[in-house]
């Protein structure tokens, strides 16, 4: 299950203040009142405009807390429903159309000619309901790189004349060409690397957002862009480089970008759980009806644990926005989570039918048919990825962890081991690294210590920079008992990452607290996992639900080790009681041995008999040399 993030998309925006500012002005619009925004019209030759004056455009009125601008997802959606393609201009004629779809009270067109000292940008607003003009600006520019410079000037005489009052302009009206870039080349492509985002998915538009940013390195939105894809492909130390450097050009953004890109560095830069919430809250305070603040509210939940409050952010942001891929799958993600699994089917097919399909999608419908014990719709899921970069590996993933949670640990082997390679293939180091540690921490918790440990090593040689390699690799080295690694690698995260809430107030005392349980340590371990009991049900290594409840599967183990089965017990039952969480993860199957035992410390020999039998059940095909098995049956026979 995967979660999202997304780049502002501009929906429907409002400023919670507003009111003060615009009372008894006699204004043309309202502050309720959607607008569509148009293509340019582009009589001049110049190739370098198309495109980029839209996007230029779209920036400069986004910044505006008075005028409400349909998002591209849902103007390009309404152009498919009225049958026409996703390519289409959308020309004056469309935008009125679309108007009638999306309730919008206007449109904005804007257009470029070629004048004798120059070029002359104009605006015009006009009522969709009568196709009158509302408004009208224009002004000149004497040379091609002052073209962005004149639009933005157009676009502040436009809110002006439409009733936007002087003081909301004057502070709300950044210069345009540093609020983007100098560059028409470069807007022109990294407008279509938003183009491609929504229409094929984050990994196609990449190298439209890189060559954005080969032709000005200090375009900030370009950077957050850039952030958020690699943050949606699992690239998360990408991510958190690209937002950094998009957070230090605070110099080149409005007002409104500033607030977005500074709740992304919370969250992909310094990993500041409790700072990200706070900033995503306070933009959905002062945009209440932005859907990229609540939407981006949600995956900060996840973290958390917090499935409810992930489940209402979400579901608030698809109302703002009902043709967000992103938000679908966050709102599915958790129902999943809360086992509404009816709600989550509902959500899934609304998107589909909306014709959005991304590979976070198929991952949850994946883990609704494992959870619904339907293995030919698991099937079908592998089946439609194969072939696509970014699903592929994900749900070739998904499939060795389910073969492994039956004990089919060859096989898991294998499927692990198409989806490191697929990923790769895909120049996705992270998520390759992310699906190796997996298996390895598969590997570790069935025994098997010493192909663990070598593919421990594999993890740090594929993604060596990745904090979450890092992570999955120090847990796997505490567990097979090389606790040098382990701690050599913890020393490096602790360093790294001070303000990383997950890396310092969990993964630090988890991985710890295992290198106690193997020197015999268990209060010790007890001790270090009591501060992680607010996270311990987060989605804690990139954007995936891949935690399996380590930190409560140690506790169990902990509490076995100190003979304290009734407290083991309560820790292995909260493994069960989670199965929208840990879905086909090892630490499910594994929770039912943990039970066995801890009834049988108890005393309970009947309840501990029924618990080993069912382990045994679920592992009815299991390969028969995996060393917790074998365990598990040496523990049986003595117990009868």
């Amino acid at each position: 299950m995967k979660t999202k993030l997304a780049i502002v998309s501009v929906l429907l925006i409002a400023f919670a203040g507003s009111g003060y500012w615009f009372l008894h002005r006699p204004a043309k619009l309202l502050e309720t009142d959607t607008i569509v925004l148009a293509d340019f019209t582009n009589t001049t030759g110049d190739g370098e405009f198309e495109g980029s004056l839209h996007e230029a455009l779209r920036v400069a009125l986004a910044q505006s807390p008075f005028l409400n601008l349909a998002s591209d997802e849902k103007l390009r959606d309404t152009l498919r429903i009225l049958g026409g393609s996703t390519d289409d201009a959308l020309t004056p004629f469309l935008a009125r159309k679309i108007c009638e779809h999306v309730g919008a009270k206007a449109y904005i067109a804007g257009g470029i000619i070629k004048s004798s000292d120059g070029y002359v940008v104009s605006l015009d607003a006009t009522t969709c309901a009568t196709d009158k003009s509302l408004a009208h600006a224009e002004s000149e520019a004497g040379r091609k790189d002052q073209v962005v410079h004149a639009l933005g000037t157009t676009a502040s005489a436009l809110r002006k004349k439409l009733g936007e009052v002087q003081a909301s302009i004057g502070k709300f009206d950044y210069p345009l060409e540093r609020a983007t870039t100098f560059s028409l080349t470069a807007l022109q492509a990294y407008s279509q690397g938003r183009k491609i985002v929504r229409e094929k998915g984050d990994l196609e538009a990449l190298p439209s957002f890189k060559k954005a940013l080969e032709l000005d390195s200090g375009f900030a939105l370009t950077h957050s862009a850039i952030a958020v894809s690699y943050y949606n492909l699992n690239q998360t130390a990408l991510a958190g480089e690209e937002i950094r450097q998009a957070f230090e050009a605070a110099s080149r953004q409005t007002t409104r970008d500033r607030l977005h890109i500074t709740t992304l560095y919370y969250d992909l830069g310094t990993g500041d759980v409790q700072k990200a919430i706070e900033s995503y809250k306070e933009w959905a305070r002062l945009y209440p009806r932005d859907d990229i603040a609540l939407g981006n509210l949600s995956s900060e939940y996840f973290l958390l644990g917090d499935y409810e409050q992930a489940a209402n952010s979400a579901r608030d942001a698809l109302r703002l926005d009902p043709d967000s891929a992103a938000w679908y799958e966050n709102y599915s993600t958790a129902l999943i989570a809360l086992l509404r699994l009816d709600e989550a089917q509902s959500v899934l097919n609304d998107a589909f039918s909306r014709k959005l399909d991304d590979a976070a999608m198929h991952s949850n419908v994946y883990d609704l048919a494992f959870l619904r014990g339907d293995a030919s719709m698991m099937h079908q899921e592998v089946a439609w990825s194969i072939g696509k970069p970014g699903g592929e590996d994900t749900l070739l993933a998904s499939q060795a962890d389910t073969e492994a949670f039956a004990g089919r640990l060859k096989k898991a082997r294998e499927l692990s081991r198409r989806a490191v390679e697929s990923a790769q293939k895909a120049s996705l180091a992270e998520p390759a690294a992310i699906w190796q540690g997996m298996a390895a921490l598969r590997e570790a918790a069935f025994g098997n210590l010493d192909e663990a440990r070598k593919a421990g090593e594999n993890i740090l040689k594929i993604a060596p920079e990745s904090r979450d390699a890092q992570t999955i690799a120090a847990l796997v080295f505490a567990r097979a008992g090389d606790a040098k690694r382990a701690q050599a690698i913890l020393d490096d995260l602790r360093a790294r990452y001070v303000s990383n809430t997950v890396v310092q107030a969990v993964w630090l005392p988890t991985i710890r607290a295992q290198s106690e349980l193997l020197k015999h340590n268990p209060t010790r371990a007890i001790e270090l996992l009591e501060p992680v009991t607010p996270y311990e049900r987060g989605q804690l290594i990139g954007n995936i639900s891949s935690s399996c409840l380590v930190p409560v599967y140690l506790r169990g183990e902990a509490y076995l080790a100190m003979k304290q089965g009734p407290l083991a017990l309560a820790e292995f039952q909260k493994i069960a009681d989670s199965r929208g969480i840990i879905g086909n993860c090892w630490s499910g199957p594994l929770a039912r041995l943990g039970q066995a035992r801890a009834y049988a410390l108890s005393g309970h020999a009947s309840a501990s008999r029924t618990a080993y039998q069912e382990f045994f059940t679920l592992w009815k095909d299991a390969d028969p040399n995996i060393p917790v098995l074998k365990q598990g049956k040496a523990e049986y026979a003595k117990l009868k």
